[in-house]
């Protein structure tokens, strides 16, 4: 195959990042002394420049509403979402990984060429309906990520957190890839769309809805749901403060558009395999949020407690899934945006204080609020917002979801996610609570007062973007549904059945 230069844009989004990943290690390879500011600069510029273009690319094809198809990959809306979504997410993460490094005394190249190579891999999930492909960029965003938690050689809970997210994260690929070949095997397609239409014009085989069970459980993985969300406290405690965030925002939001084109849009869950799917969904998003709330209550580690906050909010996202309206998708891609800019704010506020290391417990924020107001205020509305608390970004996402539970009758759901956001107020008020209401003690004063100031600009820069996205979702959140969400998912309902 020859491509053209329209079909060169289809794949240069991937193709630039894998580039910088490449490049950037050469960079690092000088040791000299005296360019090394200079050389790490640099590494850091490229990475940014990697991520723009491939930003530019996906926002060139989006103003001018263009989905074009090289090979196995779909560059449509929803992989143009997808796209800006993670590299968004992934341009905020390498300013924030600017300052959180620089503060641990711990610069390396492979930070950002492993970051950008996880890009690569997530733009290629998301974007092709091929099972196989799929699993290909299943593998290319988590590889680097084991990576990545891990790094911190030095610290025995990152080895632990790496080596934890490694083994099940490898028993989660292995099942989505027995999955694949269950149901290549019984339909000779590895196209979900074309296994979708075989399973309307015959029989349901026994061993199709294990196959399907097979590949959902490797998306419930990455998701974080229950059951299969055990690795995330440990691993997001292990990894880098900006990793975490990463992880969070962006592995979820794809690993949720990837699961919305296999399951909804190629096999439909109107089917009998589909059917079987769906009551799996509805009581693993129930047992999601009420496992993910309830252990965040009593966890007196921040990254610990963000970590399952973000579980609880996959049984939010799995809720439009349960009501299955192309409103309900609508509504869940509306909430990827806003959950980006909560995460992202919310990991983000550790290096923004300079609390690297260890120094993640609820105690170290105690009267920061005061000593830097901007960005207390910042981080209050962004507790707010997690929380579901009106008129923010959040709560209008969590609304739209469980508006299309009533309007298809699952209220008892509803009810559920209502009193579940209820609970996780009292958990993301402690922070608030400590940043405002609470008094450092001498001895955190006493390490304070002898501790260098830890420059921080570009991550509470990052924090104000943020903020600025969540009241954007709050006070236009019209603009955010029907001008980016919809149209997303516009070329979608032509296979939502």
């Amino acid at each position: 195959m020859n491509p053209s230069g329209d079909l060169w844009g289809t794949v240069m989004p991937l193709l630039v990042p894998a580039l910088g990943a490449c490049l950037i290690p050469i960079a690092s390879l000088d040791r000299d002394q005296d360019t090394l500011k200079t050389v790490r600069a640099a590494m850091f510029g490229m990475a940014l420049l990697a991520l723009s273009v491939s930003f530019y690319y996906l926002i060139q094809m989006w103003s001018v509403e263009r989905s074009m198809v090289y090979g196995q990959i779909r560059m449509d809306r929803l992989s143009q979402f997808a796209g800006i979504l993670v590299t968004v997410a992934a341009m905020m993460t390498v300013l924030q990984l600017w300052d959180h490094l620089h503060h641990e005394g711990w610069v390396k190249g492979e930070f950002l060429s492993m970051l950008l190579f996880s890009v690569t891999g997530m733009l290629l999930f998301a974007s092709t309906t091929n099972l196989l492909m799929m699993f290909l960029g299943l593998e290319l965003l988590s590889l680097p990520l084991y990576v990545l938690t891990a790094t911190m050689r030095f610290r025995e809970q990152s080895v632990e957190g790496g080596m934890k997210y490694f083994i099940t994260g490898a028993v989660a690929s292995a099942c989505f890839l027995m999955g694949t070949v269950l149901l290549y095997g019984l339909t000779g397609s590895l196209d979900v769309r074309e296994i979708g239409g075989l399973l309307q014009t015959s029989g349901v085989d026994p061993m199709m809805s294990v196959g399907a069970g097979l590949l959902l459980l490797g998306f419930l993985f990455k998701i974080s749901a229950v059951p299969f969300h055990q690795w995330t406290p440990d691993a997001y405690e292990a990894a880098p403060h900006p990793i975490a965030g990463f992880m969070s925002v962006a592995t979820k939001g794809v690993a949720v558009i990837a699961l919305m084109r296999t399951f909804p849009g190629g096999l439909g869950l109107h089917t009998a395999v589909g059917g079987r799917v769906g009551m799996a969904l509805a009581l693993l998003a129930a047992a999601t949020m009420i496992l993910g709330n309830l252990s965040a209550l009593p966890q007196t580690n921040i990254k610990r407690m963000l970590a399952y906050s973000s579980i609880s909010h996959a049984g939010y996202l799995l809720l439009g899934f349960v009501a299955g309206t192309s409103e309900a998708y609508i509504a869940v891609l509306f909430y990827l945006v806003i959950y980006m800019a909560m995460n992202m704010a919310a990991f983000g506020m550790l290096t923004a204080f300079g609390l690297v290391g260890e120094r993640t417990r609820f105690e170290e924020l105690r009267g920061l609020g005061w000593k830097r107001p901007a960005l207390g205020v910042a981080l209050t509305i962004t507790m707010l917002s997690l929380a579901g608390v009106p008129p923010m970004g959040g709560f209008f996402g969590k609304y739209f979801i469980f508006k299309e539970l009533v309007k298809t009758g699952h209220v008892g759901l509803a009810v559920l996610g209502v009193l579940a956001s209820l609970v996780s107020v009292y958990y993301y008020l402690r922070v608030v609570v400590a940043l405002f209401l609470e008094q450092p003690t001498e001895a955190q004063e006493r390490v304070s007062a002898e501790s260098p100031a830890a420059h921080t600009f570009l991550s509470a820069t990052t924090i104000w973007i943020c903020t600025a996205i969540i009241l954007a979702g709050g006070f236009f959140q019209v603009f955010l549904v029907n001008g980016f969400a919809a149209k997303a998912l516009k070329e979608g309902l032509e296979v939502l059945r």
